[in-house]
Order: structure tokens, then C-alpha cells, then sequence
């Protein structure tokens, strides 16, 4: 009876650190940010329409050469920024800034990328689910 309790209590702990978030910080905004990032309408619109204008934003707002700016401007929005003094043993951008959100078992991510070289910065806007390994996804619908 006693490792039946066991089990049952760490299937419950399972249970709840599967559907709890991921990672980020709070609620990103339907659209622009406190400090101007627009994040589209994320969980409304399909996940090539939020890509496709946080790209278009970021090509009109940011040029390359610009990435001290840039990066207290995401940092204010809830981005987590890394610049290029880090030894990764791979080439790395002078600045690289993410946001990730995770609600249920959908994970939202905005990426942008400055690259040495390059006019405009790179973007990406990513929506993921995850599956829960403790639900059965039978044709069913069990």
C-alpha cells in the first residue's frame, strides 16, 4: 500500500511540473510592448502571420550597428540578451536577444540575431506544443 501511495504521489508531481510553464516571464502584450517591441496578436493569429510582421518590425525598426540600443529596448520588453563575448566554440552574433513564454503546453519564442556584417538583424517568431508524456493521444479520444 505504501509504495502505491509513492507512486500515486510522484505521478501527481509529474502531473503538474508537465503543465506548468516552461520558462519566461510574464504575459507578453497583444501587440506592442512598454518599450515598443511588437509582438503580434501571438495567441490569436496562425504562427506565420505573428512571424511574418515581427520580422517586417524588426527589419523596420533595427539596422545593424545598433545592437546597444536594441538590447535595453528588448531588455525592457522581456527579452533575455547575450552579446558576443561568450565562448561557445561556434560563431555567435554581437547581440542575440530572446523572449519565450509558455502557457499549457504551447511555448511561444521571439529570437532576434545581430550578425557582424550584416545590414539587418534576423527574427523569429516560433509557437511549439508540447506533448504531455502522462496523456494517451490515441485516434480515440481517450
Amino acid at each position: 500500500m505504501k509504495r502505491v501511495a509513492v507512486g500515486l504521489a510522484a505521478a501527481v508531481l509529474a502531473a503538474a511540473c508537465a503543465s506548468a510553464p516552461v520558462q519566461g516571464g510574464p504575459r507578453p502584450p497583444q501587440g506592442p510592448g512598454p518599450a515598443g517591441t511588437d509582438f503580434g496578436r501571438w495567441d490569436i493569429d496562425a504562427e506565420g502571420a505573428v512571424d511574418q510582421a515581427f520580422r517586417i518590425f524588426i527589419m523596420g525598426r533595427w539596422n545593424g550597428g545598433q545592437e546597444a540600443e536594441a538590447r535595453k529596448v528588448f531588455e525592457a520588453d522581456g527579452f533575455t540578451c547575450q552579446d558576443g563575448n561568450r565562448p561557445d566554440g561556434r560563431p555567435v552574433p554581437n547581440l542575440e536577444c530572446e523572449r519565450v513564454y509558455s502557457v499549457n503546453d504551447n511555448v511561444h519564442a521571439w529570437t532576434v540575431e545581430f550578425w557582424p556584417n550584416e545590414p539587418n538583424p534576423k527574427s523569429h517568431y516560433t509557437r511549439m506544443h508540447m506533448r504531455d508524456p502522462l496523456r494517451n493521444y490515441d485516434s480515440r479520444g481517450n
